[in-house]
C-alpha cells in the first residue's frame, strides 16, 4: 500500500520546462502512493519515512488475513510512517467490496475475498488496484471445517444431508457449497452465519458444522467448544492440491485514491 520531447513552444500540455517540473511533481506524488500502498499491504513501514498526511480510509474483516493490518493500526505504524489511517470494520467482505462502489472506502485490507472484490471489478472496471494477496493451505491454514467438539463426524462426506453455516457473502456460501459437493456431502444445507457467531452456534447445535476462516478454528479449540474437521479445504477441493496457494483475499487501494 504506492518523453517523449517536445519543443519549447506552448501546447497543449505546456512549455517543456512546465512538463518537466510537473513531471518531477507526479514522481513525488506516485512515491507516496507507492508508500501508502506497500504500508497497507505489509502492516508498516520504517520510522523515517514521513508521508504527507491525508484520511485513509481502509476496510477490514476481522479474520486472520487481516491481522498485519490490525496489528499495525493498533501498534501505531502507520502513524509512526505519517499515515492517518482510519479502520473501518465491516461484517463481511462483500460491505467493504460495496464501501469501495459508492467511495466510503478508499481501499481494502488483506482478508477482503477475492471472489468480492472480483464483482466489484465488474460492477465498476478499473475500480483499484491490487497491491498484496494472502495465499493459504493446508499448511497455512485460513479456511477450514469445524464441527463441535464431541461430534461423531469424522469427514467431510458425513456432512451428506446436514446443515452447514458458512461466513456471509456470495464468495464464502460458493465455496462452501462447492467443498461439500466434491467431497460427497449431497443434500447438505449451507446457511450465511456472521463468522463470529460460529462457535457459538455449533456449540448450541444449531449447526453441525460450518465453513468459516482462522481465528475461528483456534477460538473453538482454545474454550474447548469445536474441533477442526479439515483445514485448507480450498487448496484440496477447489484446486485439486491441499499444498496449493489459493488466494482467497486481497489488500487493495481504489484508483481514485491513488
Amino acid at each position: 500500500m504506492k518523453k517523449t520531447a517536445i519543443s519549447d513552444t506552448e501546447n497543449a500540455f505546456g512549455t517543456q520546462t512546465e512538463v518537466k517540473a510537473e513531471s518531477a511533481q507526479r514522481r513525488r506524488f506516485l512515491g507516496v502512493a507507492g508508500t501508502v500502498a506497500t504500508t497497507l499491504a505489509l502492516g508498516g513501514a520504517p520510522a523515517i519515512l514521513r508521508a504527507q498526511s491525508v484520511p485513509i480510509r481502509i476496510g477490514y474483516w476481522p479474520v486472520a488475513a487481516g491481522l498485519p493490518f490490525y496489528a499495525a493500526v493498533e501498534d501505531g505504524y502507520f502513524k509512526e510512517a505519517g499515515l492517518d489511517v482510519q479502520p473501518i470494520k465491516f461484517a463481511g467482505a462483500q460491505q467493504v467490496m460495496e464501501a469501495m462502489l459508492s467511495g466510503r472506502a478508499d481501499g481494502s485490507a488483506n482478508g477482503t475475498g477475492a471472489g468480492n472484490l472480483a464483482i466489484g471489478e465488474i460492477a465498476q472496471p478499473g475500480l483499484f488496484k491490487i497491491f498484496a494477496t494472502n495465499p493459504s493451505n493446508a499448511q497455512y491454514v485460513l479456511d477450514e471445517f469445524l464441527v463441535p467438539k464431541d461430534s461423531t463426524i469424522k469427514s467431510i462426506a458425513e456432512l451428506k444431508g446436514k446443515k452447514v453455516a458458512s461466513g456471509p457473502g456470495i464468495q464464502n456460501v460458493t465455496l462452501a457449497k462447492t467443498v461439500l459437493e466434491r467431497a460427497g456431502a449431497t443434500g447438505a444445507t449451507v446457511i450465511e452465519l456472521p463468522i463470529g457467531q460460529h462457535v457459538a452456534a455449533l456449540a448450541a447445535g444449531q449447526v453441525d458444522a460450518v465453513y468459516t476462516l482462522e481465528p475461528t478454528g483456534t477460538i473453538g479449540r482454545m474454550n474447548n467448544t469445536t474441533r477442526v474437521l479439515e483445514a485448507g479445504v480450498i487448496a484440496k477441493y477447489v484446486l485439486g492440491n491441499p499444498n496449493a496457494p489459493w488466494h482467497g483475499g486481497a489488500a487493495a487501494l481504489t484508483t481514485e485514491f491513488i
